[in-house]
């Protein structure tokens, strides 16, 4: 199968990675989902790309020398400081301090096994940020269970987000077959209509099980409901990933 996973990930010195085991347990449903192999060897590749200094006080030595043919093969360079494991320690530098600046981590796993990580400075957005909205003319497949899970595939993405010059909207929604609401291209869809309780779009409309989404749900703050276009005007929409958080959005 010509196809790669992909997760992106959120590292903050003061708490580590952001999700980390949520980000590893849709990478192992997703692997096993496609017959791709190698997904039990993301968390070790993430802590052999560390450098000693980057490691908590009594983790060093858990991951390999960032200089070793191990740590080569991950990314072929040696790679920037990550931190440990969700509800650990935080990366601190050897005098005990925390250490760098928030980061965008992108792990993907290709059919071979072989995993490859990208690491680069990332700046939050601010939290009263609000993201312009459009809906595009491009339409997802509820039947097309690849869009459940997040691959190399992305050019029903690619194409509408071609559809909106990138001055107009920061985000652009995509519907399905019947006029359902499903996703951004890069984020994940939510409405606040007034109950407390965030409205977003199930599966089965055709969306990607995003990481963020999952843990709204799981913690009963967001549950699954059809939506269509006219419902975004009679509530607030919210999109949203695990390495943004939430946005509000506009619909223009």
């Amino acid at each position: 199968m010509d196809i790669s996973l992909i997760e992106t990930l959120r590292w903050e010195p003061a708490a580590g990675f952001v999700r980390l085991e949520r980000h590893l347990a849709r990478l192992a449903r997703s692997a096993a989902a496609l017959g791709l192999a190698g997904s039990e060897g993301a968390e070790q590749a993430l802590f052999a790309a560390l450098p000693p200094s980057a490691l908590p006080r009594g983790e060093i030595g858990r991951g390999a020398d960032p200089c070793s043919d191990a740590a080569l093969a991950v990314g072929e360079t040696p790679l920037h400081p990550i931190s440990p494991l969700a509800g650990e320690m935080p990366g601190r530098a050897e005098g005990g301090s925390p250490q760098g600046t928030p980061l965008r981590i992108r792990l993907e796993l290709f059919p071979d096994g072989r995993i490859d990580i990208q690491m680069a400075p990332f700046t939050p957005l601010a939290p009263d940020a609000r993201w312009r909205l459009k809906i595009a003319g491009t339409r997802l497949s509820s039947a097309d269970p690849m869009l459940r899970h997040k691959t190399s595939r992305r050019s029903v993405y690619t194409t509408a987000r071609a559809e909106v010059p990138a001055t107009e909207a920061e985000e652009v929604i995509l519907l399905n077959e019947r006029g359902e609401l499903c996703e951004g291209t890069i984020t994940s869809l939510f409405l606040d209509d007034g109950t407390g309780i965030l409205k977003t779009p199930p599966l089965a409309s055709g969306l990607l099980a995003g990481v963020l989404r999952e843990e709204l749900l799981g913690t009963g703050k967001a549950v699954e409901e059809i939506l269509r276009p006219k419902d975004l005007a009679e509530g607030t929409a919210f999109v949203g990933n695990s390495l943004r958080g939430l946005i509000r959005g506009e619909l223009t």
